[in-house]
């Protein structure tokens, strides 16, 4: 099954702490007066505070989080802590992934406790009293390790549960890496993850392997004998059904297309890799795929088969799914993040500064000079983004924009490719984003389109440009997470920057 970023929901559990008075007399443990003071009265404040905090919840929470049943903790001025109570709040915790306590005065050790004996991260309402700065600095002499928040105000809650969902949906990210050679690098990226364990102890992320050949082999209906990396095994080839689907998809593709310069039976070729590669992370329960380019283009069976694994991408990432291209998992990962703060889907590709230099630019991979020569205008602070797999969700998940098909072999035009017209978005904020190969850091970056270029050119041409704050610091702190970086409309930075304190990584701001 292929579980996308979309469908995980982070599981909070409410816990309503409460204190109540069984005798009437008046002290330091009593802040009221009249009525508030008689046996009873206690019960019906906490069912108002606890109504509050629970509305609060429904308020703020952002989506992607299900609320689950309340459990209540309530104890008297007995001071008494049974084991009971703990019985029934270790059976509500098992099943979140987060507790928001609500504490006050009277009760704040038993958040506390709470906090001791249970893994599941808390959050402390910020509302309640002082027990926001006593539960946190407590807990964390007691148990260093703890994970506890406390936001200063409920409109700083909807933040951080987006950012704990977004950690829930990376701890869940299983990654495809269709491998030839070595199953952690390729020859074009050798700036993705240098540990994958690392990764998968920092990140929870799983990584699982398939043959490059095995894929490639499967691309065409069984053969009698199993195919040749295969003899004798019954595989995920294509079926029937299959191939109707690929009629289907490029019935679609080239009817809603403003143009389309590829052979029919290429793109069929396309969409053949694209539904092995579906087939397989369903059968492999992942939700993120990357295979690699010059790697697999050098065994010539691109050529022989006449496809490339740019439509895979684009299709994947259309729908949520984060697939890169040239075996770069820390690309995918980098999407995921996007994805899972923003609800957009990406785009990603080879990220470059634009240096003016001596009345020009520096010699420019990919652009064309008509595009060099309208940046001239206003030259500085560029910085472009290249890549052949935009899609056509790129400004709304929910809707499909203007696009275009066409080939990447220069002379012998398969690989079917999707064309998104940058020009049309300038003006657009975009967030841009990338882990670095270690893990540790992760780069955040914002900037405004002022244009595209390739549209109507194949191979490896589509470009998104855009302006940064400054182009001499983004490019300092790209220095340390690598080439391919994820983008998506809108400004997120926030969100990651919230992302990167949960997860322990080092946010590079640019």
């Amino acid at each position: 099954m292929i579980r996308k970023a979309s469908e995980i929901q982070l599981k909070v559990l409410p816990v309503l702490f409460g204190m109540e008075h069984l005798y009437y007399y008046e002290g330091p443990c009593r802040l009221v007066d009249g009525e508030a003071l008689q046996p009873g009265f206690d019960k019906i404040g906490n069912e108002m505070f606890w109504k509050g905090f629970l509305d609060n919840i429904q308020r703020y929470m952002p989506a992607g989080v299900e609320v689950l049943e309340p459990v209540r903790a309530c104890r008297t001025d007995d001071w008494d802590n049974k084991e009971a109570m703990w019985e029934t709040l270790a059976q509500a915790a098992a099943g979140a992934d987060v507790a928001f306590l609500f504490s006050n005065l009277g009760v704040d050790d038993l958040a506390i406790e709470f906090g001791l004996r249970f893994a599941v991260p808390i959050v402390v309402c910020p509302t309640s009293s002082y027990s926001p700065t006593q539960v946190f600095s407590a807990l964390k002499a007691k148990r260093p390790d703890a994970e506890v928040y406390a936001p200063m105000s409920w409109t700083r809650v909807p933040l951080l549960f987006t950012a704990l969902r977004a950690r829930k949906v990376l701890r869940n990210t299983r990654i495809l890496l269709a491998s030839r050679g070595s199953s952690t690098v390729s020859y074009a990226s050798p700036d993705t993850f240098a540990d994958q364990d690392r990764i998968t102890r920092k990140f929870g992320v799983l990584f699982r392997h398939v043959s490059i050949h095995e894929v490639m082999d499967q691309m065409s209906p069984a053969v009698p004998g199993g195919n040749p990396t295969t003899p004798g095994r019954r595989t995920l080839d294509l079926t029937e059904e299959d191939r109707a689907e690929m009629e289907r998809l490029a019935d679609e593709l080239l009817g809603g297309a403003q143009y389309a310069d590829v052979e029919r039976q290429y793109l069929l070729n396309s969409l053949a890799a694209y539904l092995t590669v579906k087939k397989h992370m369903d059968f492999a329960d992942c939700n993120a795929f990357t295979a690699p380019c010059p790697d697999a283009c050098s065994t010539r069976r691109m050529n022989e088969q006449k496809f490339t694994f740019c439509l895979t991408h684009s299709l994947l990432n259309e729908q949520g799914i984060p697939s890169a291209c040239e075996f770069d998992a820390n690309s995918a990962l980098s999407m995921q993040a996007l994805i899972a703060v923003s609800g957009q889907s990406p785009y990603m590709g080879n990220t470059s500064p634009l240096p003016y230099e001596n009345g020009g630019f520096m010699p420019l991979a990919g652009l064309s000079e008509e595009r060099k020569a309208a940046l001239l205008a206003d030259p500085e602070n560029l910085y472009y983004m290249h890549h052949s797999v935009p899609h056509r969700c790129l400004r709304r998940p929910d809707a499909k924009e203007p696009y275009a098909l066409n080939h990447f072999a220069y002379e012998q035009k398969f690989g079917a490719v999707l064309r998104y017209d940058f020009e049309r978005d300038r003006g657009q904020v975009v967030t841009v984003c990338r882990f670095s190969p270690d893990g540790e850091k992760v780069l955040i970056g914002r900037g405004e389109v002022v244009g595209g270029d390739g549209y109507q050119m194949p191979n490896c041409r589509t470009t998104v440009i855009f302006r940064v704050k400054d182009q001499e610091d983004f490019y300092r702190k790209q220095l340390y997470v690598g080439n391919h970086c994820a983008l998506v409309f809108g400004d997120y930075t926030r969100e990651l920057s919230a992302l990167a304190q949960v997860l322990g990584v080092e946010a590079l701001l640019a």
